[in-house]
């Protein structure tokens, strides 16, 4: 079963109030979000939260993980940590420099504003987590649901050069499931974090983002960061 709004925001309290009994957590799940809570109790600044969140969402084992915040008027969503393996990365600069000599992965910008395209749909127009279509979840009608092929091809702008080496990217990126969630401070979405995998996601990896997620928010709210966005 997918965590409703309310259940997600009950059991971060709970890991917070470290009454952390919650019987469908694996041990592994459970440790990772009390070394969450224990270390986001100590963060003094957005910087620290975004360290903690990172920290915390790789020790989870999946593949590639990042954690982004819309930029520029929320055209973009800009990746503030990412953990991946280097040799990806390096391939997928090599590439993308056939056509942006200065690109690198870090500083990539995800486009959001283009009309009807699966990453505004997502960031701007809806709630619910994005989770690819190969993930096995209950109920398809709570996620907003996308092929990785989908993903993949929004990843770029229509009218980006890169659209040309979509084929190249597609062989060299091996993931093929892929779950993100929303970042919300005092009800307005400011980004997203995630995570893509070769192996299988499911159901639990969706509610341990969507907890972690609450009280990954509650943390950069508690920085000052909504008042003090850029």
């Amino acid at each position: 079963m997918i965590l409703k709004p309310e259940e997600i925001a009950a059991i971060a309290e709970k890991i917070i109030d470290k009454k952390v009994k919650i019987d469908w957590l694996s041990d592994k799940y459970r440790d990772i979000l009390i070394f969450l809570q224990e270390n986001l109790t100590d963060a003094k600044d957005k910087e620290e939260v975004f360290d903690v969140g990172i920290d915390a969402i790789n020790r989870m084992g999946f593949d590639f993980a990042f954690i982004a915040i819309f930029r520029e008027d929320r055209k973009y969503s800009s990746a503030v940590r990412i953990r991946v393996d280097s040799d990806l990365v390096n391939r997928v600069e090599d590439y993308a420099r056939k056509m942006m000599p200065s690109m690198t992965v870090m500083r990539y910008r995800i486009p959001i504003y283009e009309e009807g395209r699966v990453f505004r749909r997502f960031c701007l127009e809806q709630t619910k987590p994005l989770v690819t279509d190969s993930v096995k979840v209950s109920d398809r009608s709570e996620v907003f649901s996308v092929s990785i092929t989908e993903c993949y091809e929004n990843l770029i702008s229509k009218d980006s050069p890169l659209v040309l080496l979509l084929p190249a990217f597609k062989r060299i990126v091996p993931y093929k499931y892929a779950i993100s969630t929303q970042i919300f401070v005092d009800g307005t979405a400011f980004g997203n974090l995630g995570v893509a995998s070769e192996s299988e996601l499911g159901e639990e990896d969706l509610n341990v983002l969507l907890v972690l997620t609450e009280m990954f928010s509650r943390a950069l709210g508690k920085t000052g960061f909504g008042k003090n966005y850029v």
